[in-house]
């Protein structure tokens, strides 16, 4: 007997199968689940639609030519992903204790009419009391229907037509608050994410268009997570297509669709901007808290000159943690890109009984949402200011689920604690409204675009803070690389729609991802210098030094001979063990640019690695001289000046380096300068010191002296004396 894991992954193996077009291998393993389930129409379906897979393939052998066959094979490869997923289907209702199929039991005595008459029902007497009473709307009952309607969405895999048309009167229905018809794209969206349904993405589609930006945002997201998840059926519903591509071009909504899906590629950087925020940012800013009360004054960081510039304070409190003024300022970097920085802080106030519903995970912050009311109605007018909860309501920055966790915390904060967070959420929360009125002004689709991406963090705690989160299934385990769908490339054939994904990418530093676009930009744009130049330098960061090397020479080849170029050239010729080529391109960029450090310093590292050590010492000094304030500059500047005789100067700077960090290295040429200078004991010591250190070890010692000696003899350390120095070394250290 298959058990729920099995089954699952026979499911998954199907799909894969059918992807590929094995479609004999999809329907054997349909066959072993249509025999684990005993039901007879499943059984018959499936000898049916064999049937008719086993005479398209005789009339193929047999060369019969019809000029119906792909209508047919589409239509058949349709048929067994339905039988696939409907067997999976019966099979987990039957063996599955997921909250979806206890949904499926709790309301299989309703149906769609029901539900919806019951919302229209009490939605008629609340607009008749609204007269009279301003919080009729805030029914408890309809609540618990829109959660009950919610429910059987997510638990209603397949729906038919009249289904579908009467989810879509009551969405475009007028009167209803908003908030109560978008936390219903949830529910869709759950659904999607269980099974495959046309219907439910024809419903998304008609969604996308709806006249308020909160419903027509979370449309969009939801219908291009299902898109990607479900990519490889598309091709099978030329019609589905038509009426998506009709969507997009209608309402212009080409710049929105590639707007979301980056939004849905900076899912890939929460864990790692929470895992930053827990392990670099908050123990500094713990470390600082005695300095930030002593030396800022918070009046002034919630000014409105902290929105001009940095606090001047802030650069005194920071000069002992140097780091972390430019942490913060990725922090806010990030914050104003969109990206989801408060999952670490919020993920641990997910425990109220408000989260009991899966649809409040979802649901669209309102002021008036009676939990909301309950939790502040005992606080002071700070927080139940009606400006406090518009403006939080408003605000982009936080995601619906968390301003619930902020607002049911209140409560339970310290008495000082809950006074400072009021005057400085309320300072926040004004300049918040501004830079907002701002950005609405400059960009059509914002509202659109902050629904959407409040929901996909609404999404994404929901399928990985909830306590049974593994009953979901996680859409944010995919890579969400669009740029490989076939639907986002029939949606967008233009260069430029792949590039701004592309360009992300480079951004963020994915580089692999980044890669494989910006090559298939090049191939539309051959010329493109700083497209070229682009998939040089993710060789390069790929350490793919050969092929990046490739594409920096034909960037400098079509034109862009700029020194920047020149240098990466000259890089890549390094990495490779071509120090002469190397040279060569650093001394062209060095006839443009003559006093830039990096280059200066990467000549004298050539001549370095050419052994011209007294070259490579003129360059050397001319950083230092540049750039007086570089210490490290001292090291070669030593150990040049150890190779070519000058033991004083190597001294002097080994002595420079010791004193402000004690380095293994330093040490044992700092011994090497000494014994050349006959000063064998100070030398000992000095190995000692060497080996002493916590990342060192005698034998790491005598493998990097042991690559000395051709040095210490030219400058005449006799042979005979070097076993002898050494055994000194293992006495002493005995000792």
């Amino acid at each position: 007997m298959m058990n729920v894991t099995e089954i699952k992954k026979s499911h998954a193996n199907v799909c894969q199968a059918l992807a590929k077009k094995n479609i004999k291998e999809s329907l054997d393993l349909i066959r072993a689940m249509v025999v684990e389930s005993q039901n007879g129409d499943l059984i018959d379906d499936h000898y049916n639609i064999e049937f008719t897979y086993k005479n398209i393939l005789k009339y193929t052998v047999e060369g019969i030519s019809d000029p119906e066959r792909q209508k047919i094979y589409n239509h058949l490869v349709r048929d067994v992903y339905r039988l696939g997923d409907k067997v999976a289907d019966v099979l987990l209702s039957k063996f599955s204790s997921d909250v979806v199929f206890e949904h499926r039991k709790k309301y299989q005595a309703k149906n769609m009419t029901e539900l919806i008459d019951e919302i229209n029902s009490i939605w008629s007497g609340i607009d008749l009391k609204k007269v009279v009473d301003s919080q009729a709307e805030n029914s408890v009952e309809l609540q618990s229907k829109i959660v009950d309607l919610f429910n059987y969405v997510w638990g209603k895999v397949h729906i038919d037509n009249d289904d579908k048309k009467l989810i879509s009167d009551l969405m475009f229905k007028s009167g209803i608050p908003v908030h109560y018809k978008a936390v219903l794209v949830g529910g869709i969206n759950l659904s999607l994410m269980s099974a495959f349904s046309y219907d439910y993405l024809q419903l998304l589609i008609e969604l996308c268009k709806h006249p308020d930006d909160a419903i027509a945002g979370r449309a969009m997201a939801a219908l291009l997570l299902a898109l990607d998840k479900y990519d490889a059926r598309l091709p099978l519903y030329p019609e589905l297509y038509t009426q998506l591509f009709m969507m997009i071009e209608e309402g212009s909504y080409q710049s929105l669709v590639q707007s979301i899906a980056i939004q849905l590629i900076r899912t890939r950087e929460t864990e790692r901007i929470s895992q930053k925020m827990n392990e670099e940012i908050l123990p500094e800013v713990v470390k600082l808290h005695p300095k930030l009360s002593d030396k800022l004054d918070l009046d002034n960081l919630i000014s409105d000159s902290l929105a001009e510039g940095k606090n001047p304070d802030w650069e005194d409190v920071f000069k002992d943690s140097p780091n972390l003024m430019n942490k913060m300022e990725e922090l806010t970097q990030w914050q104003m890109e969109g990206a989801d920085v408060f999952l670490s802080t919020f993920k641990h106030l997910k425990h109220f009984s408000f989260f009991n519903e899966t649809a409040n995970w979802l649901l669209p912050f309102y002021p008036t949402q009676p939990q909301v009311l309950e939790a502040l109605h005992s606080e002071d007018k700070v927080f139940s200011s009606e400006s406090l909860l518009d403006g939080l309501s408003a605000s982009r920055f936080l995601c619906n689920s968390d301003k619930y966790s902020l607002i049911l915390s209140i409560p339970h904060m310290p008495g000082m604690q809950k006074e400072m967070m009021g005057q400085m959420f309320s300072a926040e929360i004004e300049q918040m409204m501004e830079m907002q009125k701002d950005e609405q002004a400059l960009q059509g689709n914002h509202k659109k675009l902050v629904a959407s991406n409040q929901f996909i963090q609404d999404l994404y705690r929901l399928l990985k803070v909830h306590p049974q989160k593994h009953q979901f299934n996680d859409v944010f385990v995919r890579k969400m690389d669009f740029h490989k769908r076939w639907f986002f490339n029939q949606l967008f054939d233009d260069t430029n729609s792949l590039r701004e994904i592309g360009e992300y990418y480079f951004k963020k530093n994915y580089f692999e991802d980044a890669l494989e676009i910006m090559e298939i930009v090049r191939s539309k744009s051959p010329e493109a210098t700083d497209v070229i130049q682009k998939i040089a330098f993710c060789h390069q960061q790929l350490k793919n030094y050969d092929e990046a090397l490739k594409y920096y020479l034909q960037a400098d080849l079509v034109g862009a001979q700029s020194v920047w170029n020149k240098k990466k050239i000259a890089l890549c010729y390094r990495h490779l063990k071509k120090t002469k080529k190397a040279l060569g391109y650093y001394q062209e960029a060095e006839k443009v640019s003559p006093d830039n450090l990096h280059t200066q310093v990467s000549i004298g590292h050539c001549l370095l690695e050419l052994n011209d050590f007294e070259q490579a010492l003129k360059y050397y000094f001319k950083v230092e001289y540049l750039d007086p304030g570089n210490n490290k500059v001292g090291r070669p500047i030593a150990w040049c000046s150890f190779v070519v005789g000058n033991f004083d100067q190597a001294e002097k700077y080994y002595h420079k380096l010791i004193v402000s960090e004690k380095n293994k290295h330093d040490l044992i040429n700092i011994g090497h300068t000494l014994w050349c200078k006959k000063q064998r004991k100070e030398a000992l010591s000095y190995y000692q010191m060497s080996i002493q250190l916590p990342d060192h070890s005698l034998q790491e010692f005598i493998d990097t002296f042991n690559d000395d000696i051709p040095h210490l003899k030219r400058h005449g350390i006799d042979s005979g004396d070097i076993p002898l120095m050494l055994d000194q070394i293992r006495y002493s250290l005995e000792n």
